[in-house]
């Protein structure tokens, strides 16, 4: 039997996006549960790449009733602890969702006066590609930049383990972010992306053995 990782990893490959960084207006690190988000933002922001960081997130999936604060109020700490200015940082913190993580970080800039033509976006490395689709749908006057945190598959499921995360939360949440590039395009929620039938294939795999939690 093919062993699970195989198929999580088709999945992985295909989900990973990534722009070449250039200099923006904003960075937006998207919240999760995942801290090496917070990381990545806060080196991007020393780099000099963007004048203004901005965290977004409330609780959700696998920070709500786990986390004590919310998802950017949690990265905010960690960007001050690494030596950002609390006056540099813009925390948007009642999102729950990549919809109204878009919608909410929109909105905030603009009643704070800050022009966006073009934003970096942090967000976890198999996130990368549903934030572009939904940005590109939703926010279509700004050119996203994608910038993951930097990390490989195995080093992900080793950084979510070490926060209490399980290996079977982690691939349902995997599966769960892919099946919602295909649902939430039909829903008109993000633009469509061409699917190989390798990657589709792998999904039903998964879902055959069991990684439904966060199937819609």
């Amino acid at each position: 039997m093919t062993p699970t990782i195989d198929y999580i990893r088709e999945l992985w490959d295909f989900l990973v996006y990534e722009d070449i960084i250039v200099k923006s207006d904003v960075i937006i690190g998207f919240g999760s549960n995942d801290i090496s988000v917070a990381k990545r933002a806060v080196e991007l922001f020393k780099e000099g790449v963007a004048p203004c960081l901005l965290f977004s997130g409330g609780l959700g999936k696998g920070t709500e009733g786990v986390w004590s604060q919310t998802e950017a109020e949690t990265f905010r700490d960690i960007a001050i602890d690494c030596g950002i200015s609390p006056e540099q940082i813009l925390v948007e913190s009642t999102s729950t969702n990549t919809g109204e993580n878009i919608r909410f970080s929109k909105e905030l800039l603009e009643n704070q006066g800050i022009l966006v033509k073009r934003a970096i976006i942090v967000h976890q490395p198999n996130m990368g590609r549903r934030i572009f689709a939904a940005i590109k749908m939703q926010w279509p006057e700004i050119e996203p930049i994608i910038a993951p945190a930097n990390c490989t598959l195995e080093e992900y499921i080793k950084n979510l383990k070490e926060t209490g995360v399980d290996e079977h939360e982690l691939f349902s949440n995997i599966a769960g972010d892919f099946q919602r590039i295909d649902v939430f395009a039909k829903n008109g929620y993000q633009i469509p992306q061409n699917i190989p039938n390798s990657v589709k294939a792998a999904f039903d795999v998964l879902c055959e053995r069991g990684y439904t939690k966060y199937i819609i």
